[in-house]
């Protein structure tokens, strides 16, 4: 089975810069939203102090910050980082469980030499996203093809066959239950908090009509569910956690057939054939956040 310190370098740098661009990134949109709000509640205000209108003077120094913070996503894309690096790793992951399985194209009919060079030649081909995303070349060290990738490869078919179902298959299929369930619920909490958000602005406005109140903050209610609109459209949580149940019940699916395994060609079209289900999972992902 594969470990963590088993894989590339390669894969572990650039999971790693994926994950901080989604840490900017969540984070920069969350702030650019939140001084949006800032903007429509100071927009209200009837602060003074002595003749200065503080409301006015804060709601342009939240839409001056706004901007200084669209102009950060624009020319860093932490955003495109995010999604290059993981598509990068998700690649990397596949090309190496291929290699270790001994599954296509690096059969144990190929020389160690050729699938060597081939393995490395396609490690090379994946590089290219890197600068059309502003993706830093990782600081990487070390050899690429690791001793846990040639130990599990020199492995007989049943521990390969093992090692697979285990550390792929259903790590995959756990990974993808795991975070559709997280998901959905993140979904549930958004929908009742847009939900409360449209009753709050429904109670402003009656009570504006009605004239129990002089305070016109129907402004802000407005941009509090137009901000919690763009967040949740942003992560998209409802479609990812559908997308992620129906990864998982493929590969569920799939590791019920494992038992039929008992040469390596069978073994390398069922590696090829999972790696195909998760790629297409990856793909929908990737094109959902263009």
């Amino acid at each position: 089975m594969l470990n963590a310190e088993d894989f590339p370098p390669f894969q572990r740098a650039v999971s790693h810069e994926s994950q901080r661009g989604q840490r900017v990134y969540a984070t920069l949109i969350a702030l650019r939203l939140s001084l949006l709000l800032l903007a429509a509640l100071a927009g209200v205000a009837t602060w003074k102090l002595d003749d200065f209108a503080l409301g006015p003077a804060l709601a342009a120094g939240a839409f001056a910050a706004t901007s200084i913070v669209e102009v950060f996503l624009l020319t860093n894309r932490p955003g495109e980082r995010w999604y290059v690096g993981r598509a990068l790793s998700e690649s990397t992951k596949s090309l190496t469980w291929r290699f270790a399985i001994a599954a296509h194209p690096f059969p144990r009919s190929r020389s160690d030499s050729e699938c060597v060079e081939e393995f490395t030649g396609l490690l090379l081909g994946l590089t290219k996203d890197m600068a059309a995303a502003g993706l830093a070349a990782p600081a990487v060290t070390g050899q690429q093809i690791t001793e846990g990738m040639r130990a599990l490869r020199a492995a007989p078919l049943e521990d390969r066959r093992t090692a697979y179902l285990t550390g792929r298959l259903e790590g995959q299929r756990v990974w993808y239950a795991e975070r559709s369930l997280s998901n959905r619920a993140r979904a549930n909490r958004w929908s009742v908090s847009m939900l409360v958000l449209e009753v709050v602005g429904l109670t402003l406005a009656i009570a504006r009509v009605a004239g129990l109140t002089e305070i016109d903050l129907l402004g802000v209610a407005a941009a509090a569910v137009a901000a919690g609109a763009a967040w949740t459209q942003t992560r998209q949580h409802s479609a990812v956690a559908t997308a992620y149940a129906l990864a998982s019940q493929e590969l569920a699916a799939m590791g019920s057939l494992a038992s039929r395994i008992s040469s390596e060609a069978e073994l390398s079209q069922f590696v090829s054939d999972t790696e195909t289900a998760v790629s297409r999972e990856h793909t929908m992902w990737r094109a959902r956040r263009r």
